[in-house]
């Protein structure tokens, strides 16, 4: 992660005057302080490597924090009881194999996405989610939606570049994969959800 993303991070000499601390000495003061900067940060939408990305890792937060990952943790912890009184929600998630985490509301709705994108990632869901089909090709989505009319090519091919360059779907060894953004914004009742409609179609 770059360094501009967190031009305006945690400042740790405000927060510790020492490395390793538990979140009980923090004074109200600072633990508010620390709070607001938490805002700010997992509030934030940035690109990364060409994709969307929300938050901010944890690697990054302990260098902003000098906390260690026990202490890193259970602030975090406390701070999702904090914002949960707000209406939002700190989600964790993976990103190549490092801890992410993000804040959103709790009743959040996908806003970035048309419709033929929805259709195409509710399609990938389906597949996904049902071990029979997989892996997930390009040539196996455009089967259920190009062969049977339902979408022209050019639409499904523009969905599936916008979905990865904003997160939602990855391809490995030329099969289609959830990204970190599907999780965050489709939990399991929601995947569960797509998978019944899907196959209603």
């Amino acid at each position: 992660m770059g360094e501009d993303h967190l031009d305006q991070s945690i400042d740790s000499n405000e927060i510790a005057e020492e490395n390793n601390f538990l979140p009980s000495s923090i004074s109200d003061e600072e633990k508010g302080e620390l709070f607001r900067e938490l805002t700010t940060i997992l509030s934030r939408k940035w690109t990364k490597d060409k994709v969307t990305v929300f938050g901010c890792s944890e690697l990054d937060l302990l260098l902003a924090t000098r906390f260690d990952v026990q202490t890193l943790r259970e602030t975090i912890e406390e701070y999702k009881l904090f914002v949960q009184i707000l209406g939002l929600k700190v989600i964790d998630y993976d990103m190549d194999g490092e801890k992410w985490y993000c804040l959103r509301s709790s009743n959040y709705a996908p806003s970035d996405l048309q419709s033929s994108e929805l259709i195409v990632l509710g399609t990938i869901i389906a597949y996904l989610e049902s071990d029979n089909q997989k892996p997930i090709t390009t040539e196996k989505i455009k089967e259920k939606l190009v062969v049977t009319g339902r979408m022209k090519e050019y639409l499904v091919d523009n969905s599936l570049r916008i979905l990865t360059r904003l997160g939602y779907i990855k391809k490995k060894q030329n099969a289609w994969e959830y990204n970190y953004r599907t999780y965050i914004e489709f939990g399991n009742e929601e995947r569960d959800k797509i998978v019944e409609e899907f196959r209603r179609i």
